[in-house]
């Protein structure tokens, strides 16, 4: 251990006493990809989050916010900062209205929702993650995207530590994309704009147990981040196109392009990040060379060598 990171191990243990250290980043990524973190952090309250922010700037630590992992692909060395996962659970019901916080599972939200008589997140059902990164990113499943329902969400800004409250038009929501991208700001918490069910709650888990079973037929399941492209458009998806160029299946070490879902990159068991890089490469190269078309990742690469503080939530 380096003389810096002895004296960082140190501070965290002073003031993050929870911290762990040099913990394997695969078991915390639906990939189940990546080497160690130097240090990681499961964060509980959102009130400790700006007290770990401003330490990691002033002791100038790259940093990385993950809820589920369902949508990053860590580097085989790891992360040489600090990662900190969100899993803060509290969720609050108002007449049809719904707030969770980031670190809550679209899966748990979708279940409260309909305990709570109230419709609208169904079409979420099989959707990977958290509430964070599913307005982050703008996620969408079975024509259902966040800014079809967010009413407004808490902010904290990364470079002073305030929070606000901002609306649904604040993100600038586009096809996976917010404004908040850009500006780094960090999700606490975000509120839904739900309807009164006018079925009983076993008719409408009925409805999700048949709507997983379609997404289980579509799309495969396993050890995937979901779909690794984006869509370039709306009549050629990026399934679509790999399938064209004939890669359907293609295997690089333990990694593979799903036979199920072209657009899906799958671990084996045992894959390294390196061999679904060389995957999405090929991929981006050969539907390149026959379309003209350059394929988008839509999963977020983590870096061992990260050289600025990030404040992004997958």
């Amino acid at each position: 251990m380096g003389l810096k990171k002895k004296l960082l191990t140190s501070e965290f243990r002073k003031h993050f006493p929870n911290t762990l250290f040099d913990e394997p980043l695969a078991k915390y990524s639906t990939f189940n990809i990546g080497g160690a973190a130097a240090f990681f952090y499961k964060l509980k309250s959102t009130e400790e989050l700006p007290s770990l922010i401003k330490f990691c700037q002033t002791h100038k630590i790259p940093h990385f916010l993950i809820g589920g992992g369902s949508n990053v692909l860590f580097e085989d060395k790891g992360f040489r900062g600090l990662i900190i996962k969100i899993e803060t659970r509290n969720v609050i019901i108002e007449n049809t209205e719904i707030t969770a916080d980031s670190g809550v599972s679209i899966a748990r939200l979708i279940q409260i929702s309909i305990e709570h008589g109230l419709t609208g997140l169904e079409s979420w059902t099989g959707l990977p993650g958290t509430v964070g990164g599913a307005v982050r990113g703008n996620a969408g499943c079975n024509g259902l995207e966040a800014q079809a329902i967010l009413t407004g969400a808490l902010l904290l800004n990364p470079k002073n530590g305030s929070i606000k409250k901002a609306n649904n038009k604040y993100f600038h929501y586009k096809y996976r994309y917010s404004k908040v991208k850009e500006t780094k700001e960090i999700i606490l918490n975000a509120t839904f704009k739900l309807k009164k069910s006018k079925i009983s709650g076993s008719e409408q888990s009925a409805m999700i147990k048949k709507m997983h079973k379609i997404r289980i037929e579509k799309q495969p399941f396993g050890a995937t981040c979901g779909s690794f492209f984006k869509n370039p458009s709306v009549d050629r998806s990026a399934g679509y196109l790999i399938e064209q160029v004939g890669l359907k299946g293609k295997t690089i070490g333990k990694a593979q392009i799903s036979q199920k879902h072209a657009n899906f990159f799958l671990n084996l068991g045992g894959a390294k990040a390196k061999d679904v890089l060389k995957l999405a490469a090929l991929a981006q190269q050969k539907v390149k060379e026959k379309f003209n078309i350059v394929l988008e990742p839509e999963v977020e690469i983590v870096s061992f060598r990260l050289c600025k503080a990030n404040s992004n939530m997958i």
